[in-house]
This record gives structure tokens, C-alpha cells and sequence, in this order.
């Protein structure tokens, strides 16, 4: 399993609050075929709980997420064979129907498990492989089981795409408060997953090579 830091996670504070969201952090494993990231909010204070994430945006590239919480799984819709729509009809939600949590699915979390309301800016609960701008996700009785605890740190997106798919960025806003305080703080982090395409892996091989050169 890769784990990393995602460059660029940044959190914004306001000036009353204490700054104890750190970032995004994102770990990366392989299940079924297909690559699975758990994006994970992270926070400096173990008893800080999340009430909600919203404004999530797509910054750049497609998020081409797969779903196998869906009636109809992988659809081979020319009859060759292979399949060639995945996940047609997933639902966002970890809790669907009874397979709550499963390591390929695509879900979005307040932490795992836990009880998610989907904002009305939410394309779904079925939707095709992505997430619509500004929407969001909220627990409704946030508690105990959203604190960031020993680990520092809380689930809130699980992403589930083909091997070797191409770089996805997006980022978004948490809403967080210690527990038993009533006064919401708010941070925004970004997070990136997936593989350079071939132009960009062959930019890096030339900026390394020109190093090199310089160094010779």
C-alpha cells in the first residue's frame, strides 16, 4: 500500500480558530483490478470530529470513479466480451444496500463506518463516475465516531479507478469542531491521485537528465 501527503493541501483557518487541521493525506492500494484511494482529512487534536465536507470542486483531469455497489456491475454493452461501462449506476454512499464498505467500491464517508447525508447539490445518490462542483456530505448525528482518535486522522472518500489512470485533482472544504463545542472551524485541503500521462513522464525524464548534465 503507497501512503503520501498530497502536495499542496493547505489549511485555512479562520483567525478565531485554532489550527488543527493539517492536510489531506491519501493511501493508495490495489483490489480487484482496480487502484483504490482512501482520502483521509487529517488533524493535529484527537478528539476534533468532522460535521460535514462541501464546495468540492474537479480542478483537473477526469475522476472516472467505479462503483461495485450497483445492480448491474460492469456492463458489456457491445456483447464482446469485456465489459466497457463499470459501475454504470453506483451509489456514492458506503451504507448501499449490503455491501457497506466494500474494498473496490467508490464512496464518500465521514469517517468509516458512519452514517452520510448526501447535500442537495449531490448529482445522485446514482450518478456515473464522478462528483457534480459544489456539492457535499454531512453526518447528521456527528459524535464520537467522527474523531480524528489516535490516528489523527478521518476518512472521507474512498475513490476506486482502472489501474494506471491518469492524474485526478480535485479539493474541497471540511467542516470540523471539537467534540462537545458547538463553534465550527473550517479547512481546505486539495488531493491528487493517479499516474502522469506519457508527456509528463517524459518531461520528468528530460528536467532528471538535464540535471545530470548540470551536475557533470
Amino acid at each position: 500500500m503507497k501512503s503520501y501527503a498530497v502536495l499542496g493541501a493547505v489549511a485555512l483557518i479562520s483567525s478565531a480558530a485554532s489550527a488543527t487541521f493539517t492536510g489531506i493525506t491519501v493511501t493508495e492500494t490495489t483490489v480487484g483490478g482496480r487502484t483504490v484511494s482512501s482520502i483521509f482529512a487529517n488533524f493535529s487534536v484527537s478528539t476534533d470530529r468532522i460535521l460535514n465536507v462541501f464546495d468540492f470542486m474537479n480542478v483537473s483531469g477526469s475522476m472516472n470513479a467505479l462503483h461495485t455497489d450497483t445492480a448491474f456491475g460492469d456492463i458489456d454493452t457491445d456483447g464482446d466480451g469485456y465489459a466497457d461501462v463499470f459501475g454504470a449506476t453506483g451509489a456514492w454512499s458506503q451504507t448501499f444496500n449490503s455491501t457497506a464498505g466494500i474494498p473496490s467500491d467508490s464512496f464518500v464517508s465521514i469517517g468509516t463506518p458512519g452514517p452520510v447525508a448526501l447535500d442537495p447539490g449531490f448529482t445522485g445518490p446514482f450518478v456515473s463516475g464522478s462528483i457534480a462542483n459544489l456539492s457535499g456530505w454531512y453526518d447528521s448525528t456527528p459524535g464520537s465516531q467522527n474523531l480524528a482518535g489516535a490516528t489523527l486522522k478521518i476518512k472521507i472518500m474512498q475513490l476506486a479507478r482502472a489501474v494506471n489512470s491518469a492524474y485526478y485533482t480535485a479539493n474541497f472544504t471540511v467542516g470540523y469542531a471539537a467534540l462537545g463545542s458547538t463553534t465550527a472551524q473550517f479547512g481546505a485541503g486539495t488531493y491528487t491521485v493517479g499516474t502522469p500521462a506519457p508527456g509528463a513522464v517524459a518531461l520528468l525524464g528530460l528536467a532528471g537528465l538535464v540535471s545530470r548534465r548540470r551536475r557533470a
